[in-house]
């Protein structure tokens, strides 16, 4: 095998291990967030309004506050967990939208 061969495979692995880890979060995200939605004892209305603040809160925080380098090891968890709190917001507002538009619970 050529060196440059070598040095290909670890960033494949790299882009997969990426892969599944960006998987798992939405998952993750996924479930938390219908989880929250359903056990929350408010009316959909203020459910889905929560979710779209938390969406838009943490949206705005990514965009608007100085963070660090999404290449950093730092930037790279700070970014990935105001993704993940968004993704959780925006989950909690569609399930609750789509209950009241009468298709769940």
């Amino acid at each position: 095998m050529s060196q440059e061969q070598l040095s290909a495979q670890p960033k494949q692995r790299r882009s997969i291990k990426q892969w599944l880890w960006m998987l798992l979060q939405v998952i993750a995200g996924v479930g938390i967030g219908t989880a929250m939605a359903k056990a929350m004892s408010l009316p959909e209305e203020q459910v889905a309004l929560i979710g779209t603040v938390i969406t838009l809160v943490t949206w705005l925080a990514d965009e608007v506050i100085s963070l660090p380098s999404k290449d950093s090891k730092r930037g790279s968890v700070i970014h990935g967990s105001i993704r993940f709190l968004a993704l959780v917001g925006f989950i909690m507002a569609l399930q609750s939208l789509a209950a009241l538009n009468g298709f769940s619970r």
